[in-house]
């Protein structure tokens, strides 16, 4: 599992330098893949299902993702995409294509219902952690403003002054 988690992290740091992503962005890129590659090898040992494994990753890795955004100074998305690499069930895909072409259609929609539901499990465990962040810095932001208002009055009065 560990060996696994590694050869995740140099996945993730290869399309790190495809993105062109510089420095400890991309060593923190990497070691996010290894992270959500681990994540969905430990929550299958567990006898997770693989639906749930991929949902628990993708929140792991959108945390992960989150926090290096804010300390490193850069979009969440560009590490997400270097973390999500790993988990892209490019073997359902392959598997359900070759199941059409084969003519077996009842393998194949099994193949495809299958990958949809992976795809989407990874998609909502990133959309649920990235929202759940947009909220709290919405509400810290409007903490702030509340906080200070000299910076409200000031604005107001520029604005009135520059409608007379």
């Amino acid at each position: 599992m560990i060996l696994e988690a590694i050869a995740s992290a140099l996945s993730a740091i290869s399309f790190g330098i495809i993105f062109n992503i510089k420095g400890r962005r991309l060593l923190a890129a990497g070691f996010g893949g290894g992270l959500s590659w681990f994540t969905y090898k430990l929550c299958l040992a567990n006898e997770v299902s693989q639906v749930s494994s991929f949902f628990i990753a993708a929140i792991c890795f959108s945390i992960y993702c989150e926090i290096c955004a804010r300390v490193y100074k850069t979009p969440a998305t560009t590490l997400s995409v270097c973390c999500l690499i790993p988990l892209v069930p490019g073997y359902g895909v392959y598997n359900t294509m070759y199941e059409f072409i084969k003519g077996d259609y009842i393998k194949a929609i099994d193949y495809g219902i299958n990958t949809l539901s992976l795809a989407g499990a990874l998609a909502l465990g990133v959309i649920f952690v990235s929202t759940i962040f947009r909220n709290f810095n919405l509400h810290k932001t409007l903490d702030n403003l509340v906080k200070s208002p000299k910076r409200i009055k000031n604005t107001n009065q520029t604005l009135e002054e520059s409608f007379e």
